[in-house]
């Protein structure tokens, strides 16, 4: 008959190297220790009399940093975490969904920067803060914090395994199928790396920005409904004020609106009542229309056949330069 396991035994409150290594173990570890997805999260300083890793691992309990055992990474002879411990004794330690947590653990056991950052506030607000203020709360219950940071990191691997995963394999099909359009548009003295394409998956852009996916430094993403929405990488600085305004003359022309509009009007940041399909936010420097869940906002009525010359003419600024 084989084990049913029902606690995870930690030695003092959760840390992050902790929390990760937990969460690691209920992700992956369902095969070897049957029942630890529903295991709950206990305390002891010391094991109890008479009982060792295996007498208890009988008994459906793994140990964490206590005891000397394959998951005290206090115990092993190389530095590592408890984290890297569980991950390798896995099977899932190189997996790439798995690789900033690994890190982070890391980083956060070894140097004590879990959030490398001087700026107060990202202090404050970074995860290995937030676990020690909520040590602090939460001081009769500990296991409580398991409850409140598991569905933080729960969230962040599924978003890496659609970036690592999912994502370059449907990229792929894409380019395969002759889904995707990609060139390159020369903005002042930058070469801009841009990509056209068509799908409902918020993560996308993101992807595309980044190093794996490409480093697009201008991203416009079709949403089935017809809605479209351009994104840039931020380290490149793209300015979109030529082509906001190109956008908006378009959409004005394709929807028979009646503008009088001067040229720097239309490419002010924010929304124009008189065009509305299309908001210019300033804080992610892109052009908007209606974003990923446009509900009021209207589709564009700009053609799909004809949004790559738009493109490249705004982008390129030979219509209008903004700095003149």
């Amino acid at each position: 008959m084989s084990t049913t396991y029902s606690k995870i035994i930690l030695p003092t409150r959760p840390q992050p190297d902790t929390v990760v290594a937990i969460f690691i173990l209920k992700k992956f570890g369902r095969e070897q220790f049957p029942g630890i997805e529903k295991a709950v999260v206990d305390f002891w300083q010391i094991l109890p009399e008479g009982e060792s890793e295996e007498t208890l691992d009988a008994k459906g309990v793994v140990l964490i940093d206590l005891g000397g055992g394959r998951f005290d990474h206090h115990a092993a002879r190389v530095k590592t975490t408890a984290s890297d411990l569980i991950a390798g004794h896995l099977g899932v330690v190189d997996k790439a969904s798995l690789a900033k947590l690994l890190e982070y653990a890391r980083r956060d056991d070894f140097f004590g920067k879990g959030t490398v950052s001087e700026d107060p506030i990202d202090r404050a607000f970074g995860l290995s803060a937030l676990i020690a203020v909520l040590n602090k709360s939460l001081v009769k219950n500990p296991a409580k914090l398991i409850d409140y940071v598991l569905p933080l990191l729960i969230a962040h691997h599924n978003e890496e395994i659609r970036r690592t995963e999912q994502l370059p394999l449907e990229f792929e099909e894409k380019i395969k199928n002759g889904e995707v359009e990609t060139f390159e548009v020369r903005q002042r003295d930058k070469k801009l790396r841009a990509v056209i394409l068509t799908s409902d998956n918020g993560s996308f852009a993101g992807y595309l920005r980044s190093q794996n996916g490409g480093r697009f430094d201008v991203v416009a993403q079709w949403l089935p409904s017809g809605h479209l929405n351009i994104l840039t990488r931020p380290t490149k600085r793209v300015d979109l004020r030529s082509l906001s305004a190109l956008m908006r003359v378009e959409e004005a022309a394709q929807a028979g609106y009646s503008i009088e509009m001067g040229v720097r009007d239309l490419a002010k940041f924010g929304r124009l009542k008189e065009i509305p399909e299309w908001y210019y936010d300033p804080a992610t420097n892109s052009l908007q229309n209606g974003g990923l869940n446009p509900k009021e906002v209207s589709p564009t009525k700009i053609q799909k056949n004809g949004l790559k010359k738009i493109i490249e003419l705004g982008l390129s600024e030979k219509a209008w330069d903004p700095r003149i």
